[in-house]
This record gives C-alpha cells, sequence and structure tokens, in this order.
C-alpha cells in the first residue's frame, strides 16, 4: 500500500480499531526505543515516527498517523541471539552479574537468558558452567531499574 501524503505517527493508542487500514513496521530491539525519525514500513512505504517520549515500542502497539482511520503495527523483528542456560541456578545468576556488569542487555525468563549474538560475549561465556546455544527469535531485553514496568 503506497501513500502519497507524508505520513506521521504521532502516538499510540490502546485498543487496536476494528476498521481502517494498516502498515506494519518490523523493528529490532534497539529500533524500537528510538522514537523520532524516518523509517519504512515493510512494504517500503516512508514513515516519520514524532512520538512522545514515554518508553519503547512494543510488540503489536498499534500507533496513530496524521492520516484519517490509517495506523502503524510494530512487529518485533526477529534478531540472532544467544541463549543461555544450566543446571545450576546460581550459575545463571553469576552469569547474569557478569553479564550486567558488562552492560549487556538480557532478556531474563525462567531459566534462560536471552542476549544479542556476539562473539566477545560468546567467548567469556565459556567461562561459566553454561549452555550456550546460537537462536533466532524476537528480542525483549529487561527495561531497567529506573523504566521498569
Amino acid at each position: 500500500m503506497r501513500i502519497n501524503k507524508q505520513i506521521v505517527v504521532t502516538d499510540w493508542i490502546k485498543d487496536k480499531p476494528q476498521e481502517g487500514s494498516f502498515l506494519k513496521l518490523t523493528l529490532s530491539s534497539d529500533e524500537r526505543s528510538i522514537l523520532r525519525g524516518k523509517r519504512l514500513s515493510d512494504c517500503d512505504q516512508e514513515i516519520f515516527l514524532q512520538l512522545p517520549r514515554k518508553g519503547k515500542l512494543k510488540d503489536g502497539d498499534i500507533l496513530l498517523t496524521n492520516k484519517s482511520s490509517f495506523y502503524v503495527e510494530i512487529i518485533a523483528k526477529k534478531e540472532n541471539l544467544i541463549e543461555i542456560s544450566s543446571k545450576s541456578t546460581l550459575e545463571l545468576i553469576k552469569t547474569a552479574y557478569h553479564l550486567g556488569n558488562r552492560h549487556v542487555e538480557l532478556e531474563i525468563k525462567k531459566n534462560i537468558l536471552l542476549t544479542k549474538s556476539d562473539y566477545v560475549i560468546q567467548n567469556m561465556l565459556k567461562n561459566f558452567d553454561v549452555e550456550v546455544k546460537n537462536i533466532i527469535n524476537k528480542f525483549f531485553p529487561e527495561a531497567g531499574a529506573h523504566n521498569h514496568e
């Protein structure tokens, strides 16, 4: 769907409208934290983000535009990740501590840590009694203590 008029994304909306046109915008975890600037939708339509600075874009967010009954849906992009697990909860906690000490973004699940693929981090993980697996998945890192939801 190509629109001739410039599309400006202005805010979030709470519920997905039953009617209207939707553009999909697939973004990585890093890209979902940038709320302003030019983007290309999945169908190469130029979009300008002019969102209020109130958090990070989330998978499934619906965004309001300057065009009536026209919306943008955020899709989390699949990324190359490292999945970290261990038979020892203590070892997994130690690993999380050392990754956090290096300011590495982590998604924390029950008995699993996820982080972006990085050969330096992957090499560091050899120092711990953990299992490491390369996967491709959507990445939702922890927001941090000052932005916790």
